[in-house]
């Protein structure tokens, strides 16, 4: 089986279309999205509308929840953004996505387990995301068990195998390459460069392959998009991978 792995498009229509024009070349039995499809300042209907319309596999992410506010009051400048853009019919789609998958024995879902808002792969040092350490990953995974689990959230294109021999693999983002996060510890992620990420994963008896992609398309449009909504921390993330 060889599986499309998608994350994090956050609203990015030019990134993810150029994602699935790469996918569509890559004979792929199924993709699944890990969630966070619309929040930011770009095209969140747009973007919403080709994920609906693709026949993927889809899991909530904490962004994707968000949208099942009644107002937009309360919301951060992105999902406020993304709730106005939606009509109700988006909004009540996206928050009514599934917390977890499991396909074919693959455990999908958008940060962790037990939470949408927690890294799995990641730790905070030094106000960055690093790689967390494999016991480390495998305490947050709990009693969860799976031969592959995918996941998404940090925006960083990451692979690890545990002691046990579980596979770990989070595509990296689509359409939102960096962010400054103010949540306690305050951290920024940068994936370092502006293309699209995703991944296949290709499971073949035993053995688990994985390929880490990154597609250019025109990031300069998108980030000019952002600046004209008033974001221009997504318009340098954007243009550069890195956070202000």
């Amino acid at each position: 089986m060889r599986l499309g792995v998608i994350a994090d498009v956050h609203g990015n229509a030019l990134a993810l279309e150029a994602v699935l024009d790469r996918m569509d070349r890559l004979s792929l039995d199924m993709t699944v999205n890990l969630g966070d499809c619309a929040s930011g300042p770009l095209w969140p209907a747009e973007a919403t509308k080709i994920l609906r319309d693709s026949g993927f596999r889809h899991v909530r992410g904490n962004h994707d929840r968000a949208m099942g506010a009644q107002t937009d009051t309360g919301l951060g400048l992105s999902d406020a953004y993304a709730w106005q853009s939606l009509d109700q019919d988006a909004r009540h789609w996206l928050s009514s996505l599934p917390f977890s998958l499991v396909l074919d024995g693959v455990s999908c879902f958008h940060a962790t387990p037990a939470s949408d808002e927690t890294y799995l792969m990641e730790t905070v040092t030094g106000g960055r995301l690093q790689p967390a350490p494999p016991v480390e990953i495998a305490s947050r995974l709990g009693a969860a068990t799976a031969r592959l689990i995918l996941c998404g959230h940090s925006h960083q294109p990451r692979l690890a195998q545990l002691a046990d021999g579980t596979v770990i693999v989070n595509p990296g983002s689509i359409g939102c390459p960096a962010y400054d996060d103010a949540t306690t510890p305050a951290h920024v992620s940068e994936s370092g460069s502006p293309h699209a990420r995703f991944a296949v994963v290709t499971i073949h008896g035993g053995e688990i392959a994985v390929e880490h992609h990154a597609v250019t398309y025109d990031w300069a449009r998108a980030a000019q998009r952002a600046a004209e909504n008033g974001r221009p921390e997504w318009a340098h993330a954007l243009l550069t991978g890195t956070a202000l």
